[in-house]
């Protein structure tokens, strides 16, 4: 997303939580990078610290922080915005976290209400956190951007009015009836012209709460289900991972136990390449096809350096061109022992699949205004533009042998594939050196990289600097040379992200992939440099890119009972027509676990979506477990039997959880027992049916979509005690 197209915001100071002398909040209106002065600084870190901006009503969209040319301790790192037409009535915006840098960070803001876009005349900048323990916070500059044109700011202002005043009397209309004041409700209803929710979910609440027809209420949900109201909620659902080892035939030829080697998936030809790697003694130069119809190995190559290809070789990288069936080669890493008498020269290799044959495109890409040698870099292909990019990594160097010594990192290439040449858009920089101002992206190692062709981005995805792990993703538009931060694990915004992790992309559904193999690295070596250790397998986060949104598929307490075993240095690969994602190899990270250092299994993995079955199961579930409930009462035999054949034929026993509670059911058959004999339960205190009827039936409503339901929030909770 860009924001230079908008227009700027003129804002004046109206008020601030307090101040340093000398370093008042106006000093925010003007960007100074040079200037130490030039800076709002808290006299205290005392919570609220805040600075409210004024203007004239506008859509605000965007917000840009500048920064000093240096790092700074007070520089702030977590912080909340919020906006209003009253500085007494705000809603939050943004929430977000900034780099100690001197690059300028820019956030989107919060614009609609409902499905209207709002206005707001004030805006709060309130810091949670600066990057100094104990020290104050320190704005240096702040630029809005969005929209001020009058016809639409009276447009929004106008919408929020009703959105207020529908939403309120919306609120009122769902207390009355909750506290059974049908009376009320009614007359209410007969005057306002909004509906409090859709007439399925009204035809609902008066089966479950005013009839207790339970069975009608069962039928009704799967009425809802035909008619596509629960779709929302399946769409949400994480999907279950389900992984296959694919294990070849005896006799079968197949790569051999390796890590630091390089995949890549083609679409068109349906099938793997494998090149390279390290086998714990000695780097590889074979190169391999798996096809994915055939599910089998062949061996293209034993040494692809006597066929005129790259030379042994591991922690390089490679990039297919499915349209026109070429893959690229760049890169690797040459140990310390034989980096003095081994020429470090950036070789270039091209591979034509149709005619399996290699093509040097370049002997030392530096020599042609490319990368020097490096390895833990990462490239992408723009097969429209006919472009390949490269980013990030680390620079070999004759004098760099110590591994924690300060190295160089890569910065940001481009390849013009027709033309044969390269152009530098962001130069390398020692790794221990403050940014520098005019970079687009924070230079880094270790990190991911996928391009998306229809909206020009190139994402940018965790990786370490400055001995640090760089815990952002960021999304860099390759023709507008934009840079947007989209998310940062120190605000838990984002996944929590190392160096294990290894990124694919599903155009198709606008996801991108990041899987993590639980691997743990030794800081230092090749690929597995200050990578951090998950604490489980296989987990693997899903960024909905349209949403601009993470979401968790396995998390690190689920275990499937048939997955591969923790690993760093391993290759992952994504088929985008089937879904499904290939891993192969890898260093093991508990060799007591496996007897192997290094690994040579292939697993498949699939990405499957529960069936809408399973979510009329769930509500079914609940919706029983209240009949039973009201049986216990009335009838407690055929509450037992309720419970035997009704309850637990919806019972999800794969869940522990629901299992338990299960279990635990039919001790409500002695509740009231146990109620009368103890005078220290108040009755008042258990909830009578009407209020577990109403309670039942929010429940059910999570399941629907949010503009078919009552509004989530009660009149009473707004009220302060």
């Amino acid at each position: 997303m860009e924001c230079g197209h908008l227009q700027k915001i003129k804002y004046t100071i109206d008020d601030a939580s307090s101040y340093v002398a000398g370093y008042t909040p106006q000093n925010i209106l003007t960007n100074k990078p040079s200037d130490s002065n030039s800076r709002w600084s808290s006299d205290t870190q005392t919570h609220p610290q805040y600075i409210t901006l004024k203007f004239e009503p506008a859509i605000v969209q965007a917000i840009t922080f500048g920064k000093y040319e240096k790092t700074h301790t007070n520089n702030v790192k977590n912080f909340e915005i919020y906006g209003g037409l009253e500085p007494t009535s705000m809603i939050k915006l943004c929430e977000g976290a900034m780099r100690n840098d001197c690059v300028p960070e820019t956030f989107f803001l919060r614009t609609t209400l409902g499905k209207e876009r709002f206005p707001i005349a004030y805006l709060k900048i309130v810091p949670t956190q600066c990057w100094g323990a104990g020290f104050n916070y320190s704005l240096w500059y702040v630029e809005l951007r969005g929209d001020s044109d009058k016809a639409a700011v009276l447009s929004g202002m106008d919408a929020v009015q009703k959105y207020r005043q529908h939403t309120a009397f919306r609120l009122c209309m769902k207390m009355f009836r909750e506290l059974g004041m049908d009376s009320c409700y009614d007359a209410l209803r007969k005057h306002v012209t909004v509906p409090l929710e859709h007439k399925q979910l009204s035809l609902l609440y008066d089966v479950i709460v005013r009839q207790g027809n339970f069975l009608r209420a069962e039928e009704l949900i799967v009425e809802a289900a035909e008619c596509g109201y629960l779709t929302d909620f399946l769409a949400i659902q994480p999907p279950v991972p389900v992984w296959t080892q694919i294990v070849p035939e005896p006799g079968e030829l197949a790569p051999g136990m390796r890590g630091g080697h390089q995949m890549v998936l083609d679409s068109a030809g349906r099938a793997i390449y494998l090149f390279g790697g390290w086998d714990g003694t000695r780097d590889l130069s074979d190169f391999w096809q798996y096809d994915l119809m055939k599910r089998k190995w062949r061996l293209i190559s034993a040494d692809t350096e006597e066929e005129g290809g790259p030379s042994p070789r591991s922690c390089h990288k490679m990039a297919v061109d499915a349209d026109n069936q070429m893959i690229f080669v760049i890169g690797k890493y040459v140990d310390q022992t034989t980096r003095s008498s081994e020429p470090l020269k950036n070789d270039f290799y091209m591979y034509d699949i149709l005619r399996e044959r290699w093509t040097v495109l370049c002997t030392d890409t530096s020599a042609d205004g490319g990368p020097k040698l490096l390895y833990d870099h990462q490239i992408a292909l723009d097969t429209e533009k006919k472009s390949l990019y490269l980013f990030g990594g680390k620079i070999l160097e004759r004098k760099n042998s110590d591994p924690g010594e300060n190295f160089t990192v890569g910065g940001l290439y481009v390849y013009d594939i027709p033309n044969n040449s390269w152009r530098c858009l962001q130069p390398d920089t020692k790794s221990a050196s403050q940014t520098p101002r005019n970079y687009i992206l924070q230079p880094r190692c270790g990190h991911c990289v996928v391009f998306h062709p229809g909206n020009r981005n190139l994402y940018v995805i965790g990786g370490h600097h400055n001995k640090e792990p760089v815990k952002d993703m960021v999304a860099y538009n390759v023709d507008t040379e934009e840079c947007v931060l989209l998310g940062d694990a120190d605000t838990g915004d984002t996944m929590p992200l190392g160096l294990t992790q290894r990124a694919t992309l599903d155009l198709e559904l606008d996801e991108i992939y990041v899987y993590f193999g639980g691997g743990k690295g030794r800081t230092g070596a090749p690929t597995e440099g200050l990578e951090v250790f998950t604490g489980s397998p296989n987990i693997l986060w899903i960024f909905d890119i349209k949403k601009n949104k993470w979401s968790i598929c396995q998390s690190p307490k689920q275990t499937t009972p048939i997955e591969p075993v923790a690993r760093y240095a391993h290759q992952l690969v994504y088929d985008s027509t089937n879904k499904v994602h290939y891993l192969f190899g890898g260093n093991a990270s508990n060799t007591s676990a496996t007897n192997k250092t290094r690994l040579d299994d292939l697993w498949q993995l699939q990405l499957k979506k529960p069936p809408s079955t399973e979510i009329t199961r769930q509500i079914t579930y609940i919706i029983r477990k209240q009949c039973y409930r009201e049986l216990c009462k009335d009838d407690p035999v055929a509450a037992v039997r309720y419970l035997r054949e009704e309850v637990s034929a919806v019972l999800d026993k794969s869940s522990p959880a629901d299992v338990t509670e299960f279990h635990q059911l039919p001790s409500l058959l002695f509740a009231d027992h146990l109620i009368r004999e103890d005078d220290t339960v108040e009755t008042s205190k258990v909830p009578c049916t009407h209020q577990r009827r109403v309670e039942v039936f929010s429940r059910i409503c999570n399941f629907f979509p949010p503009d078919m339901t009552p509004p989530r929030e009660n009149l009473v909770d707004l009220v302060l005690p």
